[in-house]
């Protein structure tokens, strides 16, 4: 079974909007782990999809929006990277991250310590914005240095051509996509993104 998990250089940049996407494109299955507040992701890309009953619940919900270690700490509970165990299924899982690649689960745990433990390929997500090109090649740096298989960037917004290009060399990696940003998200348009990208995938992931 395949399983890509799809990063993002921090919160806020776009990894739901391209897990919807991807899923869609791949008729695939939406996963993600660990949710901090309400609504939840899973159900806006739920409400995104042509295709029905793709999305799996989350291992750990929580309604406080913000870190996982904190937002457990406040619920009393308690995150442990072993307990994150991928849903089997019939077809590509796509695993949203929480916030970025080193958001805390616990004390001692990041979000990566658990993800690595999942046999997957990589797409980071880099929305542009002031700052984004350190958070970018921060993750970059971390992704490297931990031996992760990242199969490419997807940018969102309207960037610098040649940045981008500079980040992607440093990464030594591709550029899967482009998406504009924009406010209003609706089916239509994650289904046209999906039918774009549909074509390139297989080039994109190795299969």
């Amino acid at each position: 079974m395949t399983r890509i998990v799809v990063a993002g250089i921090s919160t806020r940049v776009g990894k739901t909007l391209f897990s919807a996407i991807l899923v869609e494109a791949l008729n695939g299955y939406y996963w993600k782990p660990v949710q901090c507040g309400l609504p939840a992701d899973r159900d806006w890309v739920a409400a995104q999809l042509s295709l029905k009953e793709r999305c799996f619940p989350e291992d750990v919900a929580l309604n406080t929006p913000c870190s996982p270690h904190l937002a457990a700490k406040i619920e009393g509970k308690v995150i442990e990277a072993a307990h994150l165990v991928p849903p089997d299924c019939s077809g590509p899982l796509v695993i949203e991250g929480t916030g970025g690649l080193l958001t805390p689960l616990n004390e001692t745990e990041t979000w990566v310590d658990a993800a690595l433990a999942w046999d997957a390929q990589w797409i980071l997500v880099h929305r542009h914005y002031l700052g984004s090109l350190n958070h970018c090649l921060l993750t970059l740096e971390g992704i490297c240095s931990r031996g992760i298989r990242l199969r490419g960037i997807v940018f969102i917004g309207n960037g610098d051509r040649a940045t981008e290009e500079m980040l992607l060399k440093k990464g030594k990696t591709i550029c899967i996509g482009r998406i504009g940003w924009q406010e209003a998200l609706t089916p239509e348009y994650v289904q046209r993104f999906a039918k774009q990208l549909n074509p390139h995938l297989h080039m994109f992931l190795g299969q």
